[in-house]
């Protein structure tokens, strides 16, 4: 993106995401009645993970930095920046496992998942990282919260694959998601403590589900094993899935559903397959 862009669509956007935090540094999802967009009309509602969320966050501030070096954005941030990966991320890490809760104390649920621990993983190095280059000494901390999550991430590997989440014994062949797809974050994620793992977890992919390429089988794409396809490479099946993903989103009477979730890995896998660069893991 040239100076402008970076500006205009992603500085524009992190503003935004500080703004609107709640008092605990997590944010809440959006609600438009009816699925029509208008940002006069909304609900505010719970949102589906405070980790997450807080994760994927600081991993686009982290490229968007490297993009821009805004020094003085950064510097008018960084509290907030650090309160939301604590209070989010390290603040509910578990000691017994190094996974970190899906929501923050005092919810309910506080299963450690692993596509959320995946991009929590990934969050804290970006963060670290960022914080090393601008030499905060806060960084070394996020790192060594980022080495407890990977640990516990190996720990959800058995010999046949990846368990959802720190609740389940075996991993789960019967849902598409999340039991089959989640067997891909730890690569798409750059989780490299785990590398080892990644044929086994593949494999498990294309045994359980080996039309995914197809897109047939749920009503997202799930373009991150696309994105992985590509990473390994598995160039024919990240093509088929391509193809797959255009043919979806230009009839529209698939009823198929869109988010920049699956738009990023579509791109990402397409500048992969060309040979274009690609900044980092995850979207």
């Amino acid at each position: 993106m040239n100076p402008t862009d970076l500006d205009f669509y992603i500085r524009r956007y992190l503003d935004l995401y500080l703004t609107n935090l709640n008092a605990n540094f997590a944010i809440d999802d959006i609600n438009f009645p009816n699925g029509h967009w208008n940002w006069s009309n909304y609900n505010r509602v719970a949102p589906d993970s405070d980790d997450s969320y807080a994760s994927t966050f600081l991993s686009l501030v982290s490229r968007y930095l490297t993009s821009s070096n805004n020094q003085t954005w950064w510097s008018q941030n960084l509290s907030q920046l650090k309160n939301i990966a604590y209070y989010n991320l390290a603040l509910s890490q578990k000691p017994n496992n190094g996974l970190i809760s899906v929501f923050q104390p005092p919810a309910s649920n506080t299963q450690g998942y692993l596509m959320d621990n995946c991009e929590n993983y990934r969050g804290l190095r970006d963060f670290a990282k960022t914080l090393r280059f601008y030499n905060d000494p806060d960084a070394d901390y996020y790192d060594l919260v980022a080495t407890g999550v990977s640990n516990g991430i190996s720990l959800l590997f058995n010999s046949t694959g990846f368990v959802i989440s720190d609740a389940w014994q075996n991993p789960d062949s019967t849902t598409f998601y999340p039991g089959i797809t989640c067997q891909v974050f730890h690569q798409a994620y750059g989780v490299s403590e785990v590398n080892q793992d990644f044929d086994v977890a593949w494999a498990f992919l294309n045994n359980y589900a080996p039309k995914w390429p197809n897109c047939s089988i749920d009503s997202y794409p799930w373009a991150i094993l696309g994105f992985v396809a590509a990473l390994r490479p598995q160039t024919s099946q990240a093509l088929s899935q391509i193809v797959a993903i255009e043919n979806m989103f230009h009839n529209a009477s698939t009823n198929s559903y869109a988010i920049i979730n699956e738009l990023g890995f579509y791109l990402r896998t397409k500048n992969l397959i060309s040979g274009s660069p690609i900044s980092g893991y995850g979207i």
